[in-house]
């Protein structure tokens, strides 16, 4: 049987490749995006069914929005929460209402709809919950870190959800892209995605990062077709995920397979090193 994918962003980048990857399979999708007019022509076919969704609904109408979706298909087995964007700016520069924007556009509006979506996937008994969240999320990188903050709750929250649904046969996993060929860093400064200068971070790392993240547009090593392939093949149970086990992240890139060793082996370092200290600090009974 043919399975019904719910995709946000589902016009451009990695949301519109995995939606192209599941069509070609005879799957069907739902193709959640800000702007139907702006929907390429090759998602205007019977199998997609084209919904407007503006991550900042209101729980209530987040509601709503759900019950629809449900209705296109009859089912949804696949909700694949990848719609979001990135603020970037070193700390110091961050202002209270843009970083606020952040997390609730990357983080509290996947809530919200999770929130709507997880009553119709447990009535159905079934589905897979994909959360894209980021190589960002393995490390805070400069003039990168309201970003990163806003993946490192993803992967907080979803753990734990991950355990409190499995009870009702649904399972869910933690995406980790790293930089994928998308147009994700083709212009950082629009739509007040970059946070106001601080002469005093100039010739800092900060200030070098702020000004690669346009330089290394086109030169990103990850090809958005290949994590498509991935993500399906993950639900799918086929590909190199065939008898493989079903992990609760899902690394893709060699950027994010590079940031996960060393993060494995500084958390291994720092264990044994302050093991001493560790130990010292419950009660002794």
């Amino acid at each position: 049987m043919s399975r019904v994918w719910h995709i946000s962003g589902a016009n451009t980048g990695l949301g519109l490749e995995l939606a192209l990857k599941a069509l070609s399979e005879g799957d069907r999708v739902i193709a959640a995006v800000r702007s139907p007019a702006k929907v390429p022509e090759e998602l205007k076919r019977e199998d997609v069914k084209i919904l407007q969704f503006d991550l900042s609904q209101g729980q209530a109408e987040m509601d709503e929005y759900a019950k629809k979706a449900f209705e296109a298909f009859g089912k949804i087995d696949v909700l694949v929460n990848n719609a979001g964007y990135a603020y970037l700016g070193a700390v110091e520069e961050s202002e209270d209402s843009a970083t606020k924007t952040q997390f609730d556009v990357n983080v509290f509006a996947m809530l919200r709809i999770i929130r709507a979506m997880l009553p119709h996937l447990r009535s159905q008994g079934s589905g897979l919950i994909m959360n894209l969240s980021s190589v960002g999320a393995l490390g805070g990188f400069p003039s990168n870190g309201i970003y990163c903050a806003t993946k490192f709750a993803i992967e907080g929250f979803t753990q734990a959800m991950a355990a409190e649904i499995k009870p009702f046969g649904i399972s869910t996993v933690i995406v980790e892209p790293g930089y994928f060929r998308t147009a994700f860093l083709k212009d950082p400064a629009a739509g007040s995605n970059l946070a106001p200068t601080i002469a005093a971070y100039e010739g800092t790392i900060a200030h070098e990062a702020r000004a690669n993240f346009e330089k290394y547009n086109g030169r990103q090593p990850g090809d958005p077709k290949q994590a498509a392939n991935r993500m399906w093949e993950y639900a799918a149970d086929e590909g190199l995920f065939k008898g493989k086990e079903k992990l609760i992240r899902l690394p893709l890139g060699t950027d994010t397979g590079g940031v996960m060793k060393q993060l494995s082996e500084d958390l291994a370092k720092t264990v044994e090193l302050y093991e001493d200290v560790w130990k010292s600090t419950d009660f002794k009974e």
